[in-house]
Formats: C-alpha cells, structure tokens, sequence
C-alpha cells in the first residue's frame, strides 16, 4: 500500500470529490445524521436526486451518487427494522411461540438471559427466564408462553443506552418467560452450541480463577464473567477494548499468521506472489476462525471486514493507499450494518486505524518516539470518541496502551494457544492455561493500582455535545486529502475541546435551583442542584437480578453534570424502590451527609437548612406519626425547596391521610409550589383534592415504569391533575425530566425524549 499524504491534495476539485476517502466520510456521516432524526423519511425522496445526477454530469456527481446511496440504504434498512419490530399495540400481549436459542445465555442465581428466534415470524426476542429455568444451550428448540413487550429502557443524560443497543443487535422484542411447553425438534448444531461446549469445558479449569473473564473474553468473546469492579478498572485506563475481541485482536492474529504463513511459503521455493497470495489466504482464514470463536459477533464482523480489505489489497499488490483501503473498509461496513454507525466500536475503531495510517506516513524519528507519538497522538484523537459515548476519557490510557498493546502480541497468542491446548487436552492444556490465567492476574494487579491513583479519568462533563462533536467532525477533516492549509480548519474544530469551551453550561446562580426528576422506571430517583450543592432525594430501585439504579442511572447522571460528590443523600422511606440504590450512590460517590431512610437521622418536620439563597424545608411526618394507615408511604419525607425564582414540592410515597394530616397543620402557604412530584407514583389512594388546593402547582411530575402491572399513574388521578388545570409529566413516557426557572420566574419543563428524540425510541412523547 502507497501512502496517503499528499494523495490527491495536488488534485482539482473534481478529482478530490471523486476520492472514496471524500465519498466515504460524506457517506459515513450521511448515515449517521440519519441515525439522529426523530423520525424517519422515505428513500424515495432521494430518486430525484439520483435521476438528476443521471441526466447531466456535474462536478462532484460521484459523490453525491455514493451519499444518495448509502443515505437510500440506511434508510430501507431502518425502515425494515422498524416494520419488524413489534408494535406498541401488542405491548405486555401474552402469546405461545416456537423457536431456538441463539447465541449464548446468560445464567444466573434468579434468571437466565437469552436471544429467541421465533420460527414462524423470524422475530428475534431477548427473554429472562425467573423462575424454575432449565439449563438451556444454544440452538435449542423451546415452546413458551411469553409476556412480550417493545423494545424500551430508562432515558437519562448521562447512562447506557439500552434501547440503541437493542437496535444495533437486531432485537425486536423483549419479554419474559411465564410458561414452557414442550417442542420435539432436535437441537441445531451451531457455531454458537459449540462455543458453549467448549465455555463448558474450559470452566473446571477456571473455575475459581479471578481472571476467568479476561480468559473467556479474549477467547470466546464472553465478558458475562467480568466483574463490575474489572469494568471499572479498565474504564479507568482505558484498556476496556483489550478484552473485547475487535479490530486489535482479529489484526494482531492475522498480521502474525501473514507472517508466519509467508515465512514458511518462501522456505518452501515459492515465489514472492504467490507466497503473499498463501499469507493472505492463511490470514484471513485465521481471522474468521477467530471471529467465529466470538461468536461472529457485530464488532467481530467489522473488523474482519477491515482486514479483508487490507488483504485483497496486499494481495493483488494494487497501489492503494491506506487510507482509501480505510474509506472502502467504511462503505462496506456501512452497506452490511447501517446502524454500526451509532456502534462505539466502528468509531473506535476506524479512527484508531485512520491515525496509525496517518503516523505511519508521516513519523519520522527513532522507532521509541514514533510509538510515543502514536499513543499521544491516539489519545487525543479517540477522546472525543470516548467521551461522547462514554461519559470519560483515560489520562494515563497512553502510557499503558503503550506498554498493553506490544504486549498483547505474546498473551494474546499465549492465552489462545493454552485455551486450545485445554480443550483438545485438557490434562495437558489446563495447566498451561491456569498458568497465563496466573501470570495475567500479576499484570492485572499492577493495572489496578494505576486505576486508583487520583484524576486518571476526565468527565464528560469537561466539553457539551456541541463541542465533542466539532472536535469528532474535526477529526474527520483532518483525515481528508485537502492541502494543509484547509486541514487547519479541523485544527480549529478541535480547539473548544483542548480549551475546555463549555456553551450553555452556564452556573447556577445565588438563589436558583434545578431539578431533575431521573427515569429509573417504577420507582423515584431526583436530584436538587444549587449553585454550590447537590441534594439526591431517593435513589431508584435496586433488584436481585442485577439491575440498580444509583448504580446504572444516578451516579452516571452526576458525573454527566460534573457532581462528583452529594451533600445531601435523602431517602424518603424504606421501600426498595425508593432506597434500592443508596448502597451504589455512597459506595461510589463523597456522600457528606445522609438523612431519612438508611440512615442514623430520620428526617421530620421542622428540619429546614439552606444552600445558597435556597430554602430546604421538610413538611412531613412529625415523629409521632407511626399508627398511621399503611405507616410506611404514610410517614415519607416530604421536602419542600424554595427560593427567589420559583418552589418545589417532594412527597416520596405519602398517601392521603398522611397528605390530610400535612395539609391540616401547615401554615398558609407554607406548601404552595410551583412544582409537585406526584405522591406515590400516581396511585388511587393519593393525590387528594385537599392536597391539591393546598400546593396549587402549575406543573406536577410522576415517576412510573412505562406499562407497569400497577397502572400507574391511575386514569382518576390524572383526570384529577387535569381538572385543576395542572401539566401533567411522566418519565415513563418523556425520560428524564429537568425543571428550571429563568431569572424572571418563567418554568421551564425540558424532557430527555423530546429533547434528544431518536426514530427507534418508544415510548414516543407528545413533542
């Protein structure tokens, strides 16, 4: 392959707009503005386009060709996906299906997690199986009876993005198991049903072994066995895609098979052609081997389709520069998988290769400082990258990617060959294998201790959306053929980024305070900030089966903000869906004080502090309030914030006779708010008229699960808000829900769906 600096920079503009480097970035970013539309129109719109570049030649008629027809496809396929999913109208239906497990489950104590291809609609349903599961494999035949519902998850600034996960792997359904029936059909034999067998009989080897998931991950492509606080250890350097077997794996395992296979060929007479034609053959069929050893999986396929582009073009010895190998590489990943686009792996990816191109072309120097330059280099190119899909970036990721990676070539192989070594013969193999697994956990020690030294992660925080992206658009101008003088422009893209520019980030002032209400689903989550302080009141739910909202939601909120410490955690009563994720908040975050629920101080009226020219008061219960009907809701704490620019009215779970017993004793107007998050999620037994006149908000707030088996918020209750002229907001249907006051008073109600709306989401907000 020739180089790419310099490549078409001398070119006229006609022959720069025919360049695949151009038409593939253009069409790269076609698709993914795509993927950024609330709602999606159809191709045909585009036919208008593609006749009028047929009737009469232009300048740049390739490449608004090749856009139009990325743009077609992305759009056909998104609109296949989106006919094949199920319908909001079949949400929470109970029906019997056949079909086969595919891909591997995940069990554990209370559930066991699987894919379902349902035979007769070709559906694919990710199901949970709670009680009584049977051990199943993949390629099983099952008959159940399944509750299934559309693909949804929480909406939050800030945390994992469930439902495009959802999307990117083609699930069209979720649900779970309430029945089995039987099916008589024989397993199918699949490459998947072999990977189990062999995770099967690999695990006396591992069981027991801290670095069992490390060894399964670079293997097999299973991180089910990676611990949360691994996770976090590889978060924190940076080193997360080292167990994820991508592009770096499926490229180190064919660069050394080309090599050895080569060698070999040449040691045989064969001739330099023809030994680079065996190289590469041997190499690609190593890497699929590879690939099929993770189980195929979406990142797995991008990167073979990476590496067979370099391949063919090694092997046909065509004169074609990296960085169209690259852009061709692109197209064709685009073309199998649109939605790999939103995928943090083809950004990863893709600009991790563009900059090794772009320094191998250009370094000069001793082979030590070209390596350093391409991890300073990597690292400020894929912090842009990191950030906007993350939330953070590694500081010190170059300097142990800079160690890691040269590693990698030895336990990489190390690692594969000894896990072979175990399956075939496993008195033999396991040993060996139980060996590396001990001389990674040495290696693994020292890579934790770099994780805890202080500041080795910055936040997302540190730049908005607006400003990662210009710092990513820049990376891509960067990448183009355009004369130096023109790439200064994605210089200049990048500056906000490095400078720390934060637009419309503009500080809380004296007097004011925000609330945001989260989506953790049936249950309350919200946090208070003022200009200096940050008051959590309740956490969410925490279950059994692994899903913790202070964990997943709460804390990911905060560094999203920039809060990295809590002043005030308040936990208004004791059920788990209010104080399920306390444990995940101070576990992981500074929580200076603790108050209500949990904690050694439990809140009552009369308690009142004050943070910044805000007013904290709690307006219920009084401590001798314990024999109240259903006690528990009853005697929540209910907390009223106040100040200059407007008021707020938190009530946890409290129901009517405590709603009763406040309203009776409360001064006049000592509840009145602008705001009112609706007491005990919109049930019937809350949300009196009394309590109603008494607060008189202008804008009240449910938190709910979407489609819950209580129904909440019940119809007379909303029927009651409507009637009193009250706006009514659930986070079931809008995300999470943010509520300020400009600096004369006006509300401003801002909803996470609406605000960040994309065509795959449901439920869909009134805009």
């Amino acid at each position: 392959m020739t180089g790419d600096r310099g490549n078409a920079v001398g070119a006229g503009p006609a022959a720069l707009l025919a360049d695949v480097r151009v038409v593939a970035a253009a069409s790269v970013g076609a698709a993914t503005w795509i993927y950024t539309l609330p709602t999606l129109f159809s191709p045909v719109w585009l036919i208008p386009v593609l006749l009028a570049c047929l009737i009469r030649p232009f300048p740049g008629r390739g490449l608004v060709v090749g856009v139009a027809i990325v743009a077609a496809w992305t759009l056909i396929d998104a609109h296949a996906r989106l006919d094949e999913r199920l319908p909001v109208t079949a949400d929470g239906s109970r029906v019997w299906v056949t079909g086969r497990v595919s891909g591997l489950p995940e069990a554990g104590p209370f559930r066991t997690r699987f894919v379902f291809d349902v035979a007769a609609s070709g559906r694919r349903i990710r199901l949970s199986w709670y009680r009584d599961a049977p051990a199943i494999a993949p390629g099983d035949c099952l008959r159940l009876r399944i509750k299934r519902s559309t693909p949804h998850g929480s909406a939050n600034p800030g945390e994992f993005d469930y439902t495009g996960w959802l999307w990117r792997e083609g699930i069209d359904a979720t649900g779970y198991v309430r029945e089995a029936g039987r099916c008589d059909k024989p397993p199918a034999w699949t490459l998947d049903r072999l990977r189990a067998a062999a995770l099967a009989r690999l695990a006396p080897t591992l069981a027991g072994n801290p670095m069992r998931g490390i060894v399964e991950a670079l293997t097999l492509g299973v991180r089910q066995h990676i611990s949360d606080a691994q996770w976090r250890v590889l978060r924190a350097t940076g080193t997360s895609h080292l167990v994820a077997i991508s592009g770096l794996h499926i490229g180190l395992i064919a660069g050394l098979l080309f090599g050895l296979a080569r060698w070999l060929a040449l040691r045989g007479r064969s001739s330099a052609y023809h030994a680079r034609w065996i190289a590469c053959i041997a190499a690609f069929v190593g890497a699929c081997a590879y690939a099929g050893l993770a189980g195929w999986a979406l990142p797995t396929q991008r990167a073979l389709v990476m590496v067979a582009a370099g391949l063919l073009a090694l092997a046909t010895a065509r004169d074609i520069s990296g960085g169209r190998a690259l852009a061709w590489a692109a197209l064709l990943v685009v073309f199998v998988d649109p939605p790999a686009v939103t995928a943090p792996g083809f950004w990863l990816s893709f600009t991790a290769v563009g900059w090794l191109i772009w320094i191998a072309n250009g370094a000069r120097g001793a082979w030590w400082q070209r390596w350093i330059g391409f991890q300073l280099g990597l690292m400020f190119v894929l912090t842009p990258v990191t950030l906007w899909f993350f939330g953070q970036a590694s500081v010190i990721a170059p300097i142990i990617n800079a160690i890691l990676i040269p590693a990698s070539v030895v336990f990489v192989p190390a690692v594969l060959v000894t896990a072979l070594a175990a399956l075939v013969v496993p008195t033999l193999g396991g040993p060996l294998l139980s060996g590396v697994a001990w001389l990674l956990g040495k290696g693994w020690y020292l890579l934790a201790l770099a994780a805890e030294a202080p500041h080795v992660a910055v936040s997302h925080v540190l730049a908005s959306a607006t400003v990662l992206g210009a710092a990513m658009a820049g990376l891509c101008w960067l990448a183009l053929p355009l004369p130096m003088r023109l790439r200064t422009l994605g210089v200049l893209m990048c500056l906000p980024l490095v400078l720390g520019y934060r637009p419309g980030q503009a500080p809380i002032p004296d007097g004011a305070f925000r609330l945001t209400v989260l989506d953790v689903g049936q249950g309350l989550a919200s946090v208070v900030r003022t200009a200096h302080h940050t008051l959590v009141f309740d956490a969410g739910p925490a279950y059994r089966t692994g899903f913790d909202a202070g964990r997943m939601i709460v804390v990911p909120y905060l560094r999203h903000i920039g809060r990295t410490s809590v002043d005030r955690l308040l936990i208004s009563h004791g059920d788990m869906d209010h104080i399920g994720g306390a444990a995940a908040i101070v576990d992981t975050l500074s929580v200076a004080r603790r108050l209500g629920a949990g904690s050694d101080t439990p809140c009552h009226a009369g308690m009142h502090w004050r943070w910044d020219g805000v007013r904290f008061a709690i307006r219920s219960p009084l401590p001798n309030e314990g024999d109240l009907p259903d006690a528990r809701n009853n005697r929540s704490c209910v907390l009223r914030i106040s100040g200059p620019r407007g008021s707020a009215l938190l009530t946890g779970d409290i129901e009517a006779e405590g709603e009763r017993l406040m309203v009776d004793r409360a001064v006049p107007h000592s509840l009145a708010s602008d705001v009112l998050v609706v007491p005990h999620h919109g049930s019937a037994t809350s949300s009196s008229p009394a309590l109603l006149a008494a607060v008189a908000p202008r804008v009240a707030i449910v938190s709910s699960g979407w489609h819950n088996r209580w129904h909440f918020p019940r119809p007379v209750v909303v029927a009651r808000y409507r009637r009193h002229d009250i706006a009514l907001y659930n986070t079931a249907v809008s995300g999470a829900i943010d509520v300020r006051w400009t600096a004369d008073g006006v509300l401003s109600v801002q909803r996470w769906r609406v605000r960040h709306a994309r065509f795959w989401q449901q439920p869909r907000p009134d805009p």
